[in-house]
């Protein structure tokens, strides 16, 4: 015979029988305790196995705990799903020594992910720096190698053109001469007789002698007119390479500005009227090569933003301690919603391959370094103003 003592002492151990043996003292009521066993031994192994989806019918302390116990476990597992998607807003507070666990585990993921994100943030800053630096360091070698051709150039036609200035006054000195061995030759002519005369007045006249004593100061006059034309624009060039100077000097920037409006004539004069109001400037002290740069991108987007035939308005004068510098243009203006990125690197409004959207923003970068600054005032259809500052006490 199955005593109680010794069905309760197998149940306390966790054998659990499948049914109360016939004979066994109070039968029924070991057997509902028996089924309450099996049901709560049931739902605790499928919490183990991590089948949260179970349910315990079961009442009671006991079976209520079981089911407190579920509904945490189901819901940390909420939790900890919701982490893995990237929220790292959850606390458990629920498991006691678990719980401070889980939240310093929630916080650790949070601050790296944090760091992580700075970090990205700011590697992507460095790259668009390095980017934009590499591009204009280019830019700048490119640039350099060009006024060094053009210095080379300049050199080069500077030699053979004063030759040319040198022989022109040269022939003027013959003309002259010749013309005054001919008037002498006239006078001794009048002693002749009638037939030499006549064959020397024939000959003067097939040979277009008085013609040519007219018409050969004109000639020399042009081609020496021409001739400091083509010298002047070499200097021009030679002192717009400026590779010849040191890097700092005192210049006047009136005659910086000059010197790049005559540098870029051809270019301006296709698209526009170029009014200069020049005013009385201090010498700066400041790197000529980049403020020559600075102005001639300028006028060329000046120039480019002209459809058809407009004007270019370059003012200069002081105020607020600084040479101001204001380059208006009547084109097509610029669009408020990005008048404000003009200056960044590689932004550019033109069709792919006709600009690098480095021009201004090299000419911020060369007034930033001067300690100046670039403004821009612009309406649609109307034009664009760009005023530089650069700070009286240069670089």
């Amino acid at each position: 015979m199955t005593t109680l003592s010794d069905l309760l002492r197998a149940l306390a151990a966790g054998d659990i029988p499948r049914e109360v043996p016939a004979d066994c003292e109070y039968r029924e009521e070991a057997g509902l305790l028996v089924e309450y066993l099996a049901e709560l031994s049931r739902f605790t192994r499928a919490m183990a196995a991590g089948e949260l989806s179970a349910t315990l019918l079961r009442r009671g302390s006991l079976a209520g705990s079981l089911k407190g116990l579920h509904a945490n476990l189901r819901h940390l597992t909420w939790q900890t799903q919701q982490v893995a998607a990237g929220d790292f807003t959850q606390k458990v507070d629920f498991l006691g020594e678990f719980s401070v666990a889980f939240n310093s585990m929630v916080a650790a993921l949070a601050q790296a992910r944090d760091d992580l994100v700075t970090k990205n943030k700011e590697l992507a800053v460095a790259y668009n720096d390095l980017k934009a630096a590499e591009a204009q360091l280019l830019q700048q070698e490119k640039m350099a190698s060009v006024g060094q051709l053009a210095a080379g150039i300049a050199h080069e036609i500077n030699n053979p053109m004063g030759f040319i200035m040198s022989n022109l006054g040269t022939l003027a000195n013959y003309a002259s001469a010749l013309q005054e061995y001919v008037k002498d030759a006239d006078l001794l002519a009048a002693k002749y007789g009638e037939t030499e005369k006549k064959r020397l007045a024939e000959l003067r006249s097939m040979l277009d002698v008085d013609f040519i004593f007219e018409d050969t100061p004109t000639l020399i006059n042009e081609s020496t007119a021409g001739a400091k034309r083509v010298r002047d624009i070499v200097q021009t060039l030679k002192s717009f390479s400026h590779v010849d100077e040191a890097e700092v000097q005192q210049i006047n920037i009136n005659d910086c500005v000059r010197s790049t409006v005559e540098t870029a004539a051809a270019t301006l004069r296709a698209k526009a009227n170029v009014i200069t109001e020049f005013g009385e400037l201090p010498l700066l002290n400041c790197r000529p090569h980049e403020l020559s740069q600075l102005f001639l991108n300028m006028l060329v987007n000046a120039a480019q933003a002209i459809d058809t035939k407009g004007e270019i308005r370059i003012k200069t004068g002081v105020a607020d301690g600084a040479i101001v510098v204001s380059i208006t243009d009547t084109g097509c203006g610029i669009p408020p919603g990005i008048i404000g990125r003009i200056f960044e690197p590689f932004f550019t409004t033109r069709d792919v391959g006709k600009g690098t959207g480095l021009g201004l923003s090299m000419c911020y970068d060369i007034a930033k370094k001067h300690g100046g600054t670039i403004d821009v005032q612009s309406k649609v259809g109307i034009g664009s103003t760009f005023t530089v500052k650069l700070p009286l006490a240069g670089v």
